[in-house]
């Protein structure tokens, strides 16, 4: 024989939008079995059965907590829309009279309720209620067995929610093991139920749930309150709009264990379907506001911890399990947190975080490149690390001060300048396979799109090199005179860019054109590399401060937009000889769309996410694809602590251009693919739902 304290049964179906209560109501007279009928308009057939068994004697200790319990949960549920019937220090028969009284009026009901504050017993592995009139001399009277108590209300409701509170250290646990057995509720069976689907707000969910005031076989705590620790959790938590049962277990079962500083932890198990709200759904606006919560704590997890796993979980807990285009659309936050976390890319590493980090590249080969200087800026070195590995694969001692580093489209090689020469090297185990002597800084490399090539500018020779990767030799060397744009100083060639794999586009800085295509003004111009001439020389606004070339060389594009404010595109359709003028606002470029057809931009007033414009027409289109809101960056990189190594400043629009075809219901179901059940219960369990309610003309 084994004592258990605090069994509170209660069976009932999840909730949405209860109150808390505290523990006012009436006292009730001893032995009495109060019925209250469930306030006029309430929803579908709910039924609390409760007790509460504090006046003892015999031996047994009297309990001060289970009156104010008992006609708490009562309080509580009668707000909620049950009808009560309420036990209150009752000796056996009249506990079991009161019962038959519940049985009856229980029968058929949607959810059907049992809890139970005061002394309990566990007797080889079956619990029992301790009614008024047991003696602890005598353990074959005044204790009521709770199994037949869980199977009729099993039988006649279609979701029964049963909590036994004992935390009573009563003498009858002397000698034995204090706590009640794992037994009741055995044999939890999935219960069905046929019918038409229920209509929202309405219970679904069928089945038993069993919870526990303490942990089995352990004791727990009576409390310093006016109510236990598990009844005071519970009312409080109960009350709070939105929630299941089962998530407000999960926060009753915190609130007791803080509380108690975990020496008593609520325990359940459940067969239940599905969700369960007692109290029908948030409104929509409530469920928008808790929404926006878990977008916010998404953010957090994603940028601060750096858990893109524990990102998209909040994410999804922000969005209603039925996420069709019409829920994004009424929760744009989540929808676009969720968004940022499957779209980024995330690496954490075991960086030395005493390293000064100036450059930072990641390789779709996923290998990150790491450039680190000397306190003075003289030397440094370069650290390639595996991802998958999270190790270094190879470092690189400089001589001369770290400069720039980039992977190719591909991530099959990795060039990296410093002052006196560029390496150029395996990209995926860091061998060197050439160095590259240059007479001063490499400002700019870029490799052809098909990975042969490396483009290097910038440096004090006046040279622009092509060098063919795979022998390491200099394809061609072109010098000022040879761009044949008269006198230009070819260190002030602003940027250069590949155009596809035999073109290199190139702007040229204002002040120092001297020709008669381009007066006094900024340029932009293709250079061929099969015919080793300039073609497309074109004069371009002062605010001009980047090219981009279509690989098919139908367009050439100047982009200012850089920071926010009033930006500009000038798009020249080079077969047509025509160029059309776009202004912008509070827009970044990105990139070209592989396919040649648009430039994209990011908006960087955080409102409307991304767009696109046609490189034919100029015309402007909202990526309806990307939430509103949606900043599009490179991988970030992290130390293990979750600070911020750096951010690839290589970002490759071939490489990271967002997948706009996953969006809406299938970023949804992407993402919840790759849940673990543990976490899909986790979900489904605390992600907002809301009732429609209907208007009236």
């Amino acid at each position: 024989m084994k004592s258990v304290h605090g069994l509170i049964a209660i069976t009932f179906i999840a909730i949405l939008g209860i109150l808390s209560t505290g523990p006012g109501g009436s006292a009730y007279a001893a032995g009495t079995c109060e019925h209250r009928a469930a306030p006029v308009g309430a929803s579908g057939k709910r039924v609390a059965v409760i007790v509460g068994n504090g006046v003892y004697g015999n031996g047994i200790p009297a309990l001060p907590n289970p009156a104010r319990d008992a006609q708490a949960v009562a309080k509580a549920m009668g707000a909620l829309g049950f009808e009560v019937f309420l036990a209150g220090d009752a000796d056996s028969a009249s506990l079991q009279n009161c019962l038959a009284t519940a049985y009856a009026g229980a029968a058929g009901a949607d959810v059907a309720m049992f809890y139970y504050s005061g002394h309990g017993i566990q007797i080889r592995d079956e619990n029992y209620l301790v009614a008024t009139d047991a003696t602890s001399k005598d353990l074959q009277h005044g204790f009521v067995p709770v199994q037949p108590i869980v199977d009729t209300l099993q039988k006649g409701a279609k979701a029964t929610l049963v909590f036994l509170d004992a935390c009573r250290n009563n003498p009858m646990a002397e000698g034995g093991q204090a706590g009640l057995s794992v037994s009741t509720g055995r044999g939890l069976a999935r219960v069905e139920g046929a019918g038409a689907a229920a209509a929202p707000g309405a219970v679904q969910a069928r089945g038993l749930m069993v919870a526990y005031a303490t942990s089995p076989n352990a004791v727990a705590l009576d409390g310093k309150g006016e109510l236990s620790p598990f009844t005071g959790a519970f009312v409080k938590a109960v009350g709070t709009s939105g929630y299941s049962i089962q998530r407000i277990m999960s926060d009753v079962t915190k609130a007791v264990g803080e509380e108690t500083d975990w020496a008593q932890t609520p325990w359940m198990k459940s067969s239940l379907t599905d969700e369960l709200k007692l109290g029908g759904g948030q409104t929509l606006a409530e469920a928008q506001s808790v929404s926006n919560n878990h977008a916010t704590r998404s953010l957090e997890l994603l940028y601060q911890d750096s858990d893109k796993q524990a990102a998209i979980i909040e994410a999804l807990k922000g969005l209603p399990s039925q996420s069709d285009d019409t829920a994004l659309k009424r929760f744009p936050k989540a929808y676009l947190a969720l968004y940022t976390a499957v779209q980024s890319r995330q690496i954490k590493l075991p960086v030395d975080t005493g390293k000064t980090i100036l450059w930072t590249a990641v390789s779709p080969l996923d290998r990150v490149g790491l450039l680190a200087s000397s306190a003075d800026y003289q030397s440094g070195e370069l650290d390639l690390w595996s991802t998958d590995k999270g190790k270094i694969v190879a470092r690189l001692a400089l001589e001369t001060g770290a400069r720039n580093l980039l992977f190719s489209p591909h991530g099959k090689f990795l060039a990296v300048s410093s002052s006196g020469k560029v390496s150029v090297l395996n990209g995926l185990d860091g061998t060197k396979l050439f160095d590259l002597p240059r007479e001063g800084a490499v400002s700019m490399m870029d490799f052809s799109p098909d990975e042969s090539r490396l483009l290097l500018a910038g440096d004090n020779s006046g040279f622009l090199t092509v060098t063919d990767v795979a022998t390491g030799k200099p394809m061609i060397r072109i010098k000022e005179s040879a761009l044949g744009l008269g006198k230009v100083n070819a260190s002030k060639v602003a940027s250069a860019v590949f155009g596809g794999n035999d073109a290199i586009c190139l702007r040229l800085q204002a002040d120092l054109i001297r020709a008669q295509k381009a007066p006094g003004g900024n340029a932009v111009a293709i250079f061929d590399l099969r015919e080793s001439r300039t073609t497309h020389l074109r004069s371009i606004d002062a605010s001009i401060e980047r090219v981009l070339c279509d690989p098919t060389r139908k367009y050439l594009i100047g982009a200012s937009s850089i920071g926010l404010g009033d930006g500009l595109l000038e798009i020249w359709d080079l077969a047509r000889d025509e160029m059309t003028e776009v202004k912008t606002t509070n827009e970044k470029v990105d990139g070209l769309d592989p396919s040649g057809r648009y430039v994209r931009t990011t908006d960087l007033s955080g409102r409307k996410g991304g767009f696109v414009y046609e490189l034919a027409t100029g015309r402007k289109v909202n990526l309806a694809a990307i939430p509103d809101g949606f900043q599009n960056s490179g991988p970030l990189v992290y130390n293990m602590s979750g600070g911020v190594v750096g951010l690839d400043m290589a970002s490759n629009p071939w490489r990271d251009w967002p997948d706009e075809s996953l969006f809406g219901p299938s970023l949804v179901q992407k993402a919840e693919a790759g849940l673990t059940p543990p976490q899909r219960q986790e979900v489904a369990r605390d992600r907002v739902t809301f009732a429609e309610v209907a208007t009236v003309p």
